[in-house]
């Protein structure tokens, strides 16, 4: 794992991007001594996608397991019985 400071000029992260690209090396930026962005090659984010994938389908089947004879609700209804609307849920949103 290499890390730089925020402030590394951009000839040397592009070489790093390489770095990460063809030798899987992982890229930390730090600013004042924190790690604030990973760069991490494509491959190795499929795999941490993977991971998570799998860590959220077991929640949800240890969700469904818990709840057998349980009563649910639908989404909507969710939202109904908690006067919010979808709107109020992403609001604010930036990302998208």
């Amino acid at each position: 794992m290499i890390k730089v400071n925020e402030t590394t000029n951009a000839n040397e992260i592009l070489e790093l991007l390489k770095k990460a690209e063809t030798e899987g090396e992982r890229i930390i930026i730090e600013r004042a001594g924190q790690g604030k962005v990973a760069i991490i090659n494509y491959a190795d984010l499929q795999k941490l996608e993977a991971l998570e994938d799998a860590r959220d389908s077991e929640l949800l089947r240890q969700a469904v397991k818990a709840s057998k004879g349980q009563p649910s609700v639908t989404f909507d209804e969710l939202l109904e019985e908690l006067e919010l609307t979808v709107e109020d849920l992403t609001s604010g949103d930036d990302d998208e």
